[in-house]
């Protein structure tokens, strides 16, 4: 993967950070979360404002690259949601489009899809523009009767959407409690050799951080 050629930072990653773990502090009190950094969160939190700062020092790691989406893993309750809430809601204090994405969960993607009759309509449209997909390989499988029976139907949208991130420079963001190893198990080995040249592995664990 090139090196990142793109926009320019948005500010010094001092001042983003500064920014972030203020806008942290405001949603975490809102939603009944504890805020903390601490040895479970502090190098993700770093690479994390980096990436969404364009900060060339974020691909200094290897295998990284501003270019690729976020695939966030790791336990259950640690903040992996929270912190792409939160860089949405910058991008909405601050007015920079450039941090807003959608977010879905899985779940509701695939609750869509059982709903709408016109299936692949749905498929087609998670597969364009940038998504975070919320709590990946959670989600039940669809259910098309009259075509497929019963599919998981990420398989095609992550398909898809390598297509048009090799194409387009297409982004996707996942968060998700699965390691590529049990991505492969749930998605087959088609989808989880496409996701190493989609998406920036960052670990997100440590003890819950719900009170």
């Amino acid at each position: 993967m090139e090196k990142w050629t793109g926009p320019k930072p948005l500010c010094s990653p001092e001042l983003f950070k500064k920014i972030f773990f203020r806008a942290a502090q405001e949603y975490c009190a809102r939603n009944d979360l504890d805020f903390e950094v601490d040895s479970g969160n502090k190098n993700f939190l770093g690479h994390f404002c980096r990436y969404w700062n364009r900060d060339p020092a974020f691909e200094l790691l290897k295998n990284i690259s501003l270019r690729k989406g976020l695939y966030v893993f790791g336990s259950y309750g640690t903040g992996k949601t929270s912190s792409f809430r939160i860089i949405r809601n910058m991008s909405e204090q601050y007015g920079l489009r450039a941090l807003w994405f959608p977010i879905i969960s899985a779940q509701e993607v695939v609750d869509r899809y059982n709903t709408e009759k016109k299936k692949d309509d749905v498929i087609e449209y998670y597969s364009k523009g940038t998504f975070l997909f919320d709590d990946l390989g959670s989600e039940t499988v669809g259910n098309n009767v009259y075509q497929y029976g019963k599919e998981d139907i990420f398989v095609r949208i992550l398909l898809n959407r390598y297509r048009n991130f090799e194409t387009r420079r297409t982004k996707t963001h996942i968060t998700t409690n699965l390691d590529f190893s049990q991505i492969e198990h749930r998605y087959g080995r088609q989808i989880s050799d496409r996701l190493v040249r989609m998406f920036n592995r960052l670990k997100l664990d440590g003890a819950s951080r719900r009170k």
